[in-house]
């Protein structure tokens, strides 16, 4: 009898614990789902903004751009600004600037600023677009802790690289996007770009941690550079076109040479605000770790000893962001005297 009692609450625990598990699995489904709507919102993004990649790719390999200018876009794609690409940060992408590098292997992952800096020093620049992302797939959006979307792309580096003039070949990518909603907007931006494979394309994407001056950016909600984007636009071959015909219809010199003062005026103002901003980001980050460092030594040497070179490439990229943006001035106005 006994065994029968005990049989039957056994029985019972194990009911209980099924129909517990069936609600926890329901409730999951349903704190998961997404409307039809939202997906296709999210899929939609998620391709602008891999195709936003391809852009800034082309913008830095673009001769006609300053160093301070191609500065100021790597900066605004991982910083808090209207020209945000990635999540943060502390995106990794495995390296495919060196030509050798065709498929995922260990020792590929590079943090994106450093990305996007061997990107700038190693590829060829030109005066046209020679980076393509093709075939671009989208994958349906999926839920973990918030809703990732991953696109997949053929890219093609057209240039070469100047380590050794190696030509690239085509290769398969992968970027992994999350998605956030504020409002009734959803927010898309990349949280990791690899190589194609098997693994990637089954695997859960993780977003990646940010630095201490992202954190501190985002919750003030304050830009690291002017939010406004002065990028310098890259001409396409049927821009190209149209400007010429229309320059000829109006046939007014003194119009094209204005708002051509004006153009400079603006990507000067522009790069000036970015050289300031990143000498105040070097700064403040130098000023952080002398700060950890004082604390940890009895007779530290002073912030300048400590801080060498990096505090002199800070002051001098603020007083060249301050010389910069006073030149811009200048443009500005003769862009109204000559169009008066």
């Amino acid at each position: 009898m006994k065994t029968g009692m005990k049989n039957f609450t056994s029985f019972k625990w194990r009911m209980a614990l099924l129909a517990l598990g069936v609600m926890g699995a329901a409730l999951q489904a349903g704190a998961q789902t997404l409307s039809r709507r939202d997906a296709d919102e999210i899929r939609v993004l998620a391709r602008e903004k891999v195709k936003g990649l391809n852009d800034l790719l082309n913008a830095i390999a673009n001769e006609d751009l300053s160093n301070y200018e191609r500065r100021y876009l790597m900066m605004n794609s991982y910083m808090p600004s209207n020209d945000q690409i990635f999540v943060n940060d502390g995106v990794i992408v495995e390296d495919d600037v060196d030509p050798k590098h065709k498929i995922s292997a260990p020792g590929l992952d590079t943090p994106i600023e450093k990305y996007l800096s061997n990107f700038d020093l190693f590829y060829t620049k030109s005066e046209t677009n020679t980076i393509e992302f093709t075939n671009l797939v989208v994958s349906d959006v999926k839920v973990d802790k918030y809703p990732f979307v991953k696109v997949f792309y053929t890219q093609h580096f057209k240039g070469k690289s100047n380590r050794d003039n190696t030509p690239y070949t085509p290769i398969a990518r992968v970027a992994e996007l999350r998605a956030d909603k504020s409002g009734n907007d959803w927010f898309v931006f990349l949280t990791r770009v690899a190589f194609n494979s098997a693994d990637i394309a089954k695997s859960v994407p993780v977003t990646p941690k940010p630095s201490a001056t992202y954190d501190s950016l985002q919750r003030k909600k304050e830009p690291v550079v002017s939010q406004a984007s002065d990028r310098k636009p890259v001409a396409k071959p049927e821009d190209a076109k149209e400007g010429e015909r229309v320059f000829k219809e109006l046939n007014k010199p003194d119009q094209a040479a204005a708002a051509n003062a004006r153009k400079w005026g603006a990507i000067k103002l522009g790069a000036g605000v970015a050289a300031l901003a990143f000498g105040a980001v070097t700064y403040s980050m130098l000023n952080k770790d002398y700060k950890d460092y004082k604390k940890r030594i009895d007779n530290p040497e002073g912030l300048t000893s400590y801080a060498k070179p990096g505090i002199y490439v800070s002051v001098g990229a603020a007083a060249v962001g301050i010389g910069v943006s006073l030149t811009s001035l200048f443009d500005f106005k003769r862009a109204k005297q000559l169009s008066q």
